[in-house]
Parts: structure tokens; C-alpha cells; sequence
């Protein structure tokens, strides 16, 4: 496989980790707000409450574990990169002096 394409297969795992974070956030932030604890005020009866047909665990679960596969995709980003992100940081500190 060429490094290009290696390189763009990464980012789109990336991309679509990342946005699938940032949207199951949303949904627990907005739709599937309360937690786990305290069930009196506002939140009072948010228990069995679904969204996108996944109750609040299993968006928790599911934000977890993605949470989990992006950082697996950084760290393998950043080792993949380290030669690059070493010559540029070597390059900056050289051209400040």
C-alpha cells in the first residue's frame, strides 16, 4: 500500500471516529440529558428514555468505545508520523535561533 493512501485511509478512520464522538455527544448532552444518579427535578423519569433507538447506556458504551478506537488511530498516527513531527519541530527551534 502506498503512504498516501495508507496516510488517507487514517484520516477518514480518523474523521469519521472523531465525528461519530462529537454527535453522540450531542445526543447524550441534549437529547438523552440526566444521569445517573440523582433522579428528582428536571430529570425525574429519564430512565428508560431512547434515542435513535439506543437507550442512555448504550450510547454511553458506544461513546466510550469510540472514544477508546480514536485514540488508538492518534497514537498509530503519531508513530507512523514521528519522523516528520521530530524534523519539524527540530526545524522550528533551528530557524528561532
Amino acid at each position: 500500500m502506498r503512504k498516501a493512501t495508507r496516510n488517507f485511509i487514517l484520516f477518514i478512520v480518523m474523521l469519521l471516529l472523531a465525528l461519530f464522538q462529537a454527535i453522540s455527544g450531542f445526543i447524550l448532552w441534549l437529547a438523552l440529558h440526566g444521569g445517573d444518579g440523582y433522579r428528582g427535578g428536571r430529570n425525574a423519569g429519564l430512565g428508560g428514555q431512547t434515542a435513535f433507538l439506543w437507550d442512555r447506556h448504550t450510547w454511553i458504551d458506544l461513546h466510550d468505545w469510540t472514544a477508546v478506537a480514536l485514540l488508538v488511530i492518534i497514537v498509530i498516527h503519531l508513530i507512523l508520523h514521528w519522523r516528520w513531527i521530530v524534523y519539524m519541530t527540530g526545524s522550528y527551534f533551528r530557524s528561532r535561533q
